[in-house]
């Protein structure tokens, strides 16, 4: 089935769409972007949509690039761009990115166009159920981002090495940031441990890591269902002594984690508290309705 995006101020099939390399010369060749990245859930509803075009609209601040779209007109586009497409069998993936497009200065560095809006939707990707049923391996690079509060192609340099280096061969299914023995966050994902008394602990979003929605969604989750959440520094030793861990992002919900770098976390198996977690987690997806 094909899917329909939005660009250039028109709905075309996603197949179609394509960036002129003169018009898109700071977006391709510099990399003057910004995206969010979500899905679709209950056959068609996207998760926690007002929170991305949050982000998505504070990196476009830091980024200095300028808009002709409010937050509002980008929450309508995406609905109508999502009522063109049918993501009842099979849900769908949306992109919500700012191009930079053509530069207006001799230095090839300024734009002299406000950024483009891109919707892009394609299928939901669906990781391999034994993830979710019987855990994953995780690998550890050192590695800490710059501008890591920036969700932006500049960022994602490293995160495609690890994963050509690490995780190809399939040594490991997931790839860890670590510095100087503090654990940061995967390539694409949000880190947590389980501690012996069932709490909770992650990362600090200090501008070291994403600020990530799903990390930002499940953490009120388990605020509200009483479970203790800690963010602070989160050391390497300390994710060796977890009774639990998990990762979490858009795409892929909750996979608990059974290893790191080989060393088993807990007894090697998925544990209750996780599975509470992923249950409480789902339970909150499930309430997401149609405006």
């Amino acid at each position: 089935m094909s899917h329909i995006s939005f660009f250039n101020g028109k709905f075309i099939p996603t197949n179609e769409v394509s960036l002129n390399l003169i018009d898109n010369f700071l977006t391709v060749v510099r990399g003057y972007q910004v995206f969010t990245f979500l899905k679709t859930t209950n056959q068609g509803q996207p998760i926690f949509l007002d929170h991305h075009i949050n982000r998505v609209f504070n990196n476009v601040n830091k980024m200095k690039m300028a808009t002709q779209e409010s937050k509002n007109d980008v929450r309508n586009l995406v609905f109508e761009t999502l009522s063109k497409n049918d993501c009842s069998n099979q849900e769908c993936n949306i992109m919500i990115t700012f191009l930079g497009g053509k530069p207006g200065d001799s230095s090839g560095l300024i734009p002299a166009h406000p950024s483009r809006l891109l919707i892009f939707i394609t299928p939901a990707r669906k990781h391999p159920e034994e993830f979710y049923t019987n855990g994953i391996s995780i690998g550890l690079i050192e590695h800490a981002r710059s501008n890591a509060d920036i969700k932006a192609p500049m960022t994602y340099g490293p995160a495609l090495l690890a994963q050509n280096t690490l995780a190809k061969d399939n040594a490991y299914n997931e790839i860890l940031y670590t510095d100087k023995g503090k654990v940061l966050e995967g390539t694409t994902f949000s880190f947590f441990i389980i501690k012996d008394d069932e709490s909770v602990v992650t990362s600090k979003a200090d501008g070291s890591i994403l600020s990530s929605i799903t990390r930002l969604a499940l953490i009120d989750i388990l605020k509200n269902n009483q479970i203790s959440i800690e963010e602070k520094d989160l050391t390497l030793d300390e994710v060796y002594k977890s009774k639990e861990a998990f990762i979490a992002s858009s795409t892929r919900d909750i996979i608990p984690v059974i290893s790191i770098e080989n060393n088993i976390i807990g007894d090697g198996n998925i544990g209750i508290a996780t599975k509470k977690i992923m249950e409480l987690y789902q339970l909150e997806l499930s309430k997401i309705k149609s405006d």
